[in-house]
Order: C-alpha cells, then sequence, then structure tokens
C-alpha cells in the first residue's frame, strides 16, 4: 500500500519525467507514438482521428489516454543506445537516489508489462484480487479506490511490484470489457502463430531465441493499440 507521501514522491517524479520528455528527441517521437494509437482506434471504429480526439478531450477520459500512452512509450521507446525513455531518465536524473520509494517505484515501472486482469473479489474502496486473464497464475492482491467495478469488467493495466512485497495498478489502467479483452487475448496468440509461421518458411536457418524476441517485440504495441482502441471503442457504444 503506498503511504501520502510515498505517492507525493512518486507524483513529483512523474512531473519530472514528463519535463523530461517535452524536450528533444522524446517530444516528437511521444506525439508520433500518441498519433499512431489514436489513428488505429479511429481506423478500428471508422472514425476520423478528429473525432476520437474530440472524445478524449473530455476529463478523466484524457488523463486516462494520455496515462496508457506515456507509459507505453517511457517503457518501449528507445534511444541510439537501445536505452529506454525511462532507463535514460533514471540514470541521469534519479540514480543517486536509487533508495529513494519514487526510484523503486520507476524500477518497478520500468520491469513491467501490459497486461489483462481479471477481477476476483472486490471490496469496495479498499482492494481487489486480480488474476492475469486467461491463465492460471497466482491470485494478487492490489489497492482499488473505486466504490464498484463491474462484473463484466477486466484491467488493462501494469502491475508494479512495490519495495515491500506489496502490488500495485500503474497510473495508465483501463477498464475494458472481458469480451473484448477475450477477444485480445486470441488476437494476440493469432498474431503469435503468424509470425512463428513466417519466420519458419522464410529462414531454415532462423535462431528460436531471436524469434521469440522478435514476436515479443511486436505483442507490446499490438496489445497496447488493441486495449486503448477497445477501450475508446466501449466509450463510442454507450
Amino acid at each position: 500500500m503506498i503511504t501520502a507521501e510515498q505517492q507525493k514522491q512518486v507524483d513529483g517524479a512523474m512531473e519530472l519525467l514528463s519535463a523530461y520528455i517535452a524536450k528533444a528527441p522524446w517530444e516528437e517521437w511521444m506525439v508520433e507514438v500518441f498519433t499512431e494509437a489514436v489513428d488505429y482506434a479511429a481506423e478500428m471504429l471508422e472514425l476520423s482521428a478528429d473525432e476520437v480526439l474530440d472524445y478524449l478531450e473530455e476529463q478523466p477520459l484524457g488523463q486516462m489516454a494520455h496515462a496508457h500512452v506515456f507509459e507505453h512509450f517511457v517503457t518501449t521507446e528507445t534511444n541510439e543506445g537501445d536505452e529506454s525513455v525511462l532507463s535514460e531518465f533514471m540514470r541521469t536524473r534519479v540514480e543517486q537516489d536509487e533508495n529513494s520509494f519514487a526510484c523503486q517505484y520507476l524500477k518497478a515501472l520500468s520491469k513491467s508489462e501490459l497486461a489483462i486482469w481479471e477481477v476476483l473479489n472486490f471490496k469496495a474502496g479498499k482492494t481487489a484480487q486480480v488474476r492475469r486473464l486467461g491463465t492460471d497464475g497466482p491470485t494478487l492482491q492490489v489497492p482499488m479506490e473505486a466504490d464498484s467495478i463491474p462484473a463484466n469488467i477486466c484491467i488493462a493495466s501494469r502491475l508494479l511490484q512495490l519495495p515491500d512485497g506489496s502490488y500495485t495498478f500503474s497510473f495508465g489502467l483501463l477498464p475494458v470489457e472481458r469480451s473484448e479483452a477475450e477477444d485480445i487475448l486470441a488476437y494476440l496468440q493469432q498474431v503469435r502463430t503468424e509470425m512463428l509461421e513466417t519466420a519458419q518458411n522464410e529462414d531454415q536457418t532462423y535462431e528460436a531465441a531471436d524469434v521469440e524476441a522478435a514476436i515479443a517485440e511486436e505483442l507490446i504495441d499490438v496489445i497496447f493499440h488493441e486495449t486503448f482502441a477497445s477501450w475508446i471503442a466501449q466509450g463510442f457504444e454507450e
């Protein structure tokens, strides 16, 4: 559980990180990632990008969208040295405070991956027991400040393990209907299968480890775009 003081530290670090990527070369790349995400959603919904942007002007929708894109950007976009935005920021700005809670939080964020979680049990305004959708993985308890969670809603987010061993969702949390979430997982499996078949058919000398690395990298982008687009689609269906 994050205390008020720890949250203050994290908020301060995130403000510094936001300011860090508001400069070249990161600013232009962040805009590109956001634009690609909006274009992907617009194509999926057969809308214009402007219509999607108009929808996202409402709060807290805009904040939620920004957090989703922001976390994807800082953990996956890399510089010429193949160092992520977040890794570069930590090395140059906060490494000297590596024992602080904010630094530990950023380290957890840098190691995290976007996934879809099903809610197994929920206590209003307190905690939720969650498990990665489509797996028989462990059930984890996370803080959840919500009055209610519909039974058909899954959570697309990064789950961070804190220094004390507890877990918390990252800021880029998006609710996704279970049927949509299951479709996303099925599509991810389809992409994996097609990429593996292509590699096997085109190059008989392929290295399995290299292919798996390429597939994993591709799937990171796929789940990012799919969860973002599905979340927006739900708003237009209401």
